[in-house]
């Protein structure tokens, strides 16, 4: 997989300023306690004042050349929103600022000060603020691959402490979602798979929004397997599915028969597209080592996740044997290319699952 050294130099960047915020003592702001402390909306005279704080700093985001002057302003603009007396009316109020200094430099091409205003945003911990960052993740609205791999690392990023209601995380899962069989850079895909995990594992979040947010995962899944098996070459996503796919393994383990049924089949389906994917691109994957080790863990996966959930839909068909006697076969028949091996396989989870219950 190609890293691109401006973009990995620009989220190791990020990495280190979420770090950074998350570990040290929060710095108080200059601004005046009762502004950030307010439950009701600003007075215009609270707003005068809120502008001009941001003037001081914005600057330096949008079109100055000093890297410590940016990282200054950045983390004076941070500061606001992350000062302990900050309320949230105050910070929708100042998100709504920001929005409108750094909105057009979201949106530029530049994508260090992109990526800075992002930050800045995600700090809000805004609705507002994270909108703005979605959009910046979707190839409908951004060309940029370098800013969606960013932008949905914020995302996830910013789920943690975020102030929304809980259909938000709902919202998001599947905005990410409908742009995911548009998305042909596998570092944004896997960010962006990773932001919904990030959201389905919100602390505190209800089981019934965690569910739906498992449901835009597992359409996500399906979205990308169905790309992925319409080509006749090798396809570089398969990379970005490794991690997804192990998660929802966990996910899939910890949750009760009744909660997996209701994801098996639009699972299930997905997975075997993956596995018809291994077999047609065959040849060509194991030309490469990298890649073929990837379709290697990818087949592994998908067949321990077919196990899972059809031990569970025909738990029949597994009477009188143990789980520890399930021979693997799609991994180690890719290791081994033994093709006619891992087709008879293919077939006869093809077979499966064109049969009740997944059919019908």
């Amino acid at each position: 997989m190609n890293l691109r050294p401006q973009i990995t130099t620009v989220l190791a960047a990020c990495l280190g300023l979420t770090m950074a915020f998350g570990s040290t003592a929060l710095a108080q702001s200059s601004l005046d306690r009762a502004v950030l402390g307010t439950t009701t909306p600003l007075t215009e005279a609270q707003k005068t004042a809120v502008e001009a704080y941001i003037s001081k700093s914005v600057d330096a985001i949008k079109d100055g050349h000093n890297a410590a002057a940016i990282e200054e302003a950045r983390a004076a603009l941070i500061s606001a929103a992350r000062d302990p007396a900050s309320s949230p009316t105050f910070r929708k109020a100042y998100a709504v600022a920001l929005i409108a200094e750094l909105g057009p430099v979201v949106k530029g091409g530049d994508l260090r000060r992109s990526i800075n205003a992002m930050q800045v945003l995600r700090f809000t911990r805004t609705t507002e603020g994270v909108d703005m960052i979605v959009e910046r993740a979707l190839p409908a609205s951004e060309t940029d691959a370098g800013k969606r791999i960013a932008a949905a690392g914020l995302v996830a990023d910013a789920f943690e402490d975020l102030d929304s209601n809980n259909t938000y995380f709902e919202t998001v899962a599947r905005r990410l979602k409908d742009g995911m069989a548009a998305e042909t850079d596998v570092l944004a895909l896997q960010q962006k798979l990773a932001a919904i995990t990030a959201a389905a594992h919100r602390k505190d979040l209800p089981a019934e929004n965690a569910r739906a947010v498992r449901k835009s995962m597992v359409e996500a899944i399906a979205l990308v397997s169905k790309s992925i098996r319409q080509s006749s070459t090798p396809d570089a996503r398969v990379q970005a599915l490794q991690r997804a796919l192990v998660t929802v393994r966990n996910d899939l383990l910890a949750m009760s028969q009744a909660e997996r049924s209701a994801m098996a089949k639009s699972l299930a389906l997905a997975l075997a597209d993956l596995v018809a994917a291994g077999s047609t691109q065959w040849g060509p994957a194991h030309q490469d080592p990298a890649m073929s080790a990837s379709y290697a863990s990818v087949m592994n996966n998908c067949e321990v996740l077919l196990r899972l959930i059809d031990r569970g839909e025909r738990p029949q068909a597994y009477a009188g044997s143990k789980p520890e006697g399930d021979q693997r076969v799609l991994g180690p028949s890719w290791e081994s290319n033994d093709k006619a091996k891992f087709d008879a396989e293919s077939k006869r989870w093809a077979d499966v699952l064109g049969a009740a219950p997944y059919k019908g």
